[in-house]
């Protein structure tokens, strides 16, 4: 039901850290918006991580104060996901050069209800 994979790069201090993330599900749709007195194709991401995935997860203030950065991830808006795995960049150039898709996050929605399975978090563009 979660069969895919994500990078996800924390911009933490000038400085990006990346971690994989697994067991997520993630779409990705073209939508037509209106741009001047035309319109124009733009990509809409959306991944939802599982109860599997959000194992590594941490608030913000958690992961901030994390000497090795490593092992966990957190979400926060302008962070980066690129959709499958990628290796380590410097800038976010390094993957604007390549034909990788990636997203910035705008929205985060945590929904941490109902039994632990259920639980999730949703990110999107």
């Amino acid at each position: 039901m979660f069969p895919h994979t994500i990078t996800i790069f924390n911009l933490v201090n000038d400085a990006y850290y990346r971690k994989v993330v697994t067991d997520v599900f993630a779409t990705t749709k073209k939508v037509i918006s209106p741009e001047g007195k035309g319109e124009k194709y733009m990509s809409v991401h959306d991944v939802i991580f599982s109860d599997i995935a959000m194992k590594d997860y941490l608030d913000v203030d958690s992961y901030k104060v994390l000497k090795d950065k490593s092992d966990n991830y957190t979400l926060k808006n302008n962070d980066v996901v690129v959709i499958g795995e990628f290796d380590d960049i410097e800038d976010l150039s390094d993957i604007q050069r390549t034909n990788t898709d990636y997203f910035l996050i705008k929205t985060i929605s945590i929904n941490n209800y109902g039994s632990e399975e259920l639980q999730s978090i949703e990110v999107t563009d």
